[in-house]
């Protein structure tokens, strides 16, 4: 009996990419100043930075050279290729940079099918049993939408959130993953190692 594949929807920004650590970098560059990611806590950049990170956070070569998030690459790979799971990117976007987030996709993730990708503000209106989002705002719409949202740790979430299963890292996420669904593919492999 084939037992129901979970669907698990999985963010771009500061999941998959550095997001805010590209933002810090530009703004960094363009106005001469010394910020770092840890005083990013709060979503509202404008609110860090200023008006003026407007002028860096939104353009496409930004999004092109974001580095990828420790683990985040090979932990999504194995994830997929395991087959266990349908597995979605759910990006929000602004609609210059989109082009340029399906080129950073393609880059790191070359196996990943395009149609898989799915650019969205609202991602509590997309189907799936699992959000793994930095997003404040997506993940309260998602548990409201009946969906079990999973906090990647950020600076600007941490204050918030309580109750919801955070994760500080993508092994963290992968091990949350497989032991509370999939514990018994775990034992199989483990029984498989021992023989």
């Amino acid at each position: 009996m084939n037992k129901k594949k979970f669907t698990i929807l999985i963010d771009q920004d500061d999941v998959l990419a550095e997001y805010i650590k590209g933002v810090t970098k530009a703004y960094n560059d363009k106005y001469k100043t010394n910020r770092n990611v840890e005083e990013c806590t709060s979503w509202d950049l404008c609110s860090i930075f200023g008006e003026e990170v407007e002028t860096v956070m939104h353009e496409p070569d930004l999004f092109r050279h974001l580095e990828p998030v420790k683990y985040a690459l090979e932990v999504f790979e194995r994830l997929y290729r395991s087959n266990l799971f349908e597995m979605y990117i759910v990006t929000a976007a602004n609609p210059k940079s989109v082009d340029a987030k399906f080129e950073w996709i393609k880059e790191y993730l070359p196996f990943f099918p395009e149609d898989r990708v799915i650019v969205c503000k609202r991602k509590y209106m997309v189907k799936g049993d699992f959000l793994l989002d930095d997003g404040m705002h997506n993940i309260e719409e998602f548990l409201e939408a009946g969906g079990t949202p999973i906090i990647f740790d950020r600076p600007h979430n941490r204050h918030k959130g309580k109750g919801i299963t955070r994760v500080k890292d993508w092994l963290a996420f992968e091990r949350i993953i497989m032991e509370n669904y999939y514990a018994e593919k775990l034992q199989e492999d483990s029984s498989e190692e021992a023989i």
